[in-house]
């Protein structure tokens, strides 16, 4: 009970047992508690330390007496008197309240310390900062900065999830992370492109999220990376297909507003994992990013502005392309088209 006062328990049971026997000695005491003279002695000397024993100016040790010196010349409890348990227990009190008091004040400053090391850390390779807009540069920069982001969500989380890999993979989402939010309570919503476009990493990775409590849901093209955090802070990537160019943190709420209506639009023309699994039809057979590939050469888009607004490279691109044409057969753009359309796909 007494050891916050650096009393372990040995020395408060000899410490109680003078206080109701203050004429004992070591071996009375020792007796008494089934424990060793060396105990004991070892106790009154921490006893003493904590200045709950005094020397007794008055007292000569009888010679020969083996209660006469305690180790190390310490006298024993012949030589030595209990302080007075009020003064003595309430200096040690006093003490200790004065070294905690000063632990708050190194704990107080260690804390403004790791705060400004985590800014520091947070702040590498930001390149500028302007009101509630700060730009970041290089995939480190991005990572650290999305992570904090992540960490200090509170109650939301909204992800846009485009891709995770290669110049892109500042931007996969951290599982655990994510799992940790989930846990502390924060409501995380993902949305990324259709599950049979992303890497088995990926698809992995989606069904631990909705393990854990994450909402999924996919969609055929996402404009950009975008992580948005309590509806107060928004990471997005400066570019659809790389981290080269950095990201940007906004904080300005008007912006916000913005995001999240972007965010609950294409939430909203989403398709969760339950309703893709009751989806029927020959459409069925093409995911929802082929079917809006077809929509977007329909429309006359090139290669590029496709690959773009489905968040795909245009390797990728066009390789999904070569894939539809040799399952309809078709050798050309117009034939593709044609194909698209009698199969209710556009």
């Amino acid at each position: 009970m007494l050891r916050v006062l650096g009393l372990d328990a040995g020395t408060e049971s000899v410490y109680r047992l003078m206080l109701e026997h203050p004429s004992w000695g070591v071996d009375a005491l020792a007796e008494a508690l089934g424990a060793s003279r060396a105990d004991v002695l070892t106790a009154l000397d921490r006893l003493a330390d904590l200045a709950l024993l005094r020397a007794a100016a008055d007292t000569e040790p009888d010679a020969g007496s083996d209660d006469d010196a305690g180790p190390h010349g310490t006298r024993g409890p012949t030589a030595l008197r209990l302080v007075p348990p009020q003064t003595g227990l309430a200096a040690l009190l006093a003490r200790r309240e004065e070294e905690l008091r000063r632990t708050r004040l190194e704990v107080d400053a260690t804390r403004a310390a790791v705060a400004d090391l985590l800014a520091d850390y947070t702040a590498q390779g930001r390149e500028s900062a302007t009101g509630a807009v700060e730009r970041f540069t290089g995939p480190d920069a991005v990572r650290r900065c999305l992570e904090h982001l992540t960490l200090h969500a509170a109650a939301d989380l909204r992800v846009f999830a485009p891709t995770g890999t290669g110049e892109n993979a500042a931007w996969e989402l951290d599982v655990p992370l994510y799992e940790d939010r989930i846990a502390q309570g924060v409501r995380v919503r993902v949305l990324h492109l259709d599950s049979t476009a992303g890497s088995p990493e990926r698809r992995r990775a989606m069904r631990r999220l909705a393990q854990a409590g994450a909402e999924i849901r996919t969609v055929p093209s996402l404009p950009l990376h975008m992580s948005i955090a309590d509806g107060e802070s928004a990471l997005l990537s400066t570019s659809a297909h790389t981290t080269r160019q950095g990201a940007v943190l906004i904080r300005e709420p008007s912006a916000l507003v913005g995001l999240h209506a972007l965010f609950s639009h294409l939430w909203d023309e989403g398709t969760s994992p339950a309703e893709a699994a009751n989806d029927a039809g020959e459409a069925a057979d093409y995911s929802a990013q082929e079917r809006a590939l077809l929509r977007f050469l329909a429309d006359g888009l090139t290669d590029e502005a496709v690959a773009r607004k489905l968040g795909i490279s245009l390797r990728s691109e066009r390789r999904m392309i070569s894939g539809l044409s040799e399952r309809f057969g078709a050798h050309s753009r117009f034939q593709l088209g044609l194909q698209a359309a009698q199969r209710g796909l556009l």
